[in-house]
């Protein structure tokens, strides 16, 4: 379950706020928050030469729904090095579907046509070298298999001037998944991992000193 709050960091609402009065080191805290039901999935194929991987992740929450896709084509030489590749990604929050059964987590689905997205060329160090905007389709449909797990945590790290506070409440639900970005049929044979929940996550980041 903890891959969820990695997935969900692509949509989680950023707070910024310096504290700490003048005559003390200034202080800086970051606050990561989401509240609701997500569904995200991964898939991937390669051959000798390249790879693809494709992650789709939607979610819904007191802000609003939100969509991030991510479509990247890696290229390989004889040696199984990477030699350079396109990723195509969106994150947009309209323009799309989603439903989910937040109940017993048994289906959930997005849609959504010419979304605004952006190409990029990277290069062997995986740099971008050039990007343009460009549009996509996404569909796709979980099926929730398995049991629904529930999960409570919290972490505290501290070192120096440094803490993160971490939480985590949420259920959560494997699935199978299929779908299409663009053309692109995203089959159960290609899927990683899929799943759907709901989640009441947030991260709290505080540093002290010059290096904040």
């Amino acid at each position: 379950m903890r891959r969820v709050l990695f997935g969900l960091a692509v949509t989680a609402i950023t707070v910024l706020a310096l504290a700490g009065p003048a005559s003390a080191a200034s202080g800086q805290v970051t606050q990561f928050r989401f509240h609701g039901p997500f569904a995200e999935a991964d898939w991937s194929t390669s051959t000798a030469t390249s790879f693809t991987d494709i992650y789709i992740n939607v979610s819904r929450s007191k802000q609003g729904p939100e969509l991030y896709v991510d479509h990247f084509t890696g290229h390989l030489d004889a040696h199984g090095n990477f030699t350079g590749g396109t990723d195509t990604f969106a994150d947009v929050t309209s323009g799309f579907s989603f439903t989910i059964d937040q109940r017993k987590l048994t289906i959930a689905s997005t849609s959504g046509s010419g979304l605004p997205a952006t190409t990029c060329s990277v290069d062997a160090n995986g740099n971008p070298t050039s990007c343009s905007h460009t549009t996509i389709g996404v569909t796709a449909h979980w099926t929730g298999n398995g049991p629904i797990t529930r999960g409570v945590s919290n972490d505290h790290f501290k070192t120096g001037g440094f803490s993160v506070r971490d939480h985590f409440n949420g259920t959560d639900r494997n699935a199978a998944a299929t779908g299409a970005i663009s053309g692109v049929t995203l089959s159960p044979a290609e899927l990683q991992y899929a799943d759907l929940g709901i989640t009441n996550s947030g991260t709290v980041t505080v540093c002290h000193g010059t290096g904040c």
